[in-house]
């Protein structure tokens, strides 16, 4: 198993998958052996979505001050129309984007409330 963490380990940080076999030492064929089994492969998934998980909430901490700087860009007197029109053009795409985003989740807790209610 130790094989196979260090292979779960290197597929997390390579572009390919024979990058990361040659990382650990073990040959493509190896590496699609340890995919192949359905253990590794979850574990694998597991530790990928956590991985994207975490990158995620770091992203999110930084929203704040990305806005803060769009709209100091659109609102600023020194900066350039072509920047102003870039930056209030981020903001609107971001929000609607995160306007979307919100109105889905909302809309997927309350089908999830519904089909709660209904399996009792």
């Amino acid at each position: 198993m130790k094989n196979q963490e260090k292979a779960i380990a290197a597929l997390l940080s390579s572009e390919t998958h024979t990058e990361a076999a040659r990382k650990i030492g073990v040959s493509d064929r190896t590496l699609r052996g340890y995919l192949a089994d359905p253990e590794f492969y979850q574990e694998y998934t597991r530790r990928k979505r956590q991985l994207v998980s975490e990158a995620t909430k770091q992203l999110q901490t930084s929203y704040n001050s990305a806005i803060k700087a769009l709209r100091g860009i659109v609102e600023s007197e020194t900066s350039s129309e072509n920047g102003k029109i870039s930056a209030a053009r981020a903001l609107l795409e971001y929000g609607a984007r995160f306007t979307e985003a919100t109105d889905i989740l909302e809309r997927l807790d309350s089908i999830e409330e519904i089909a709660k209610q209904n399996s009792k």
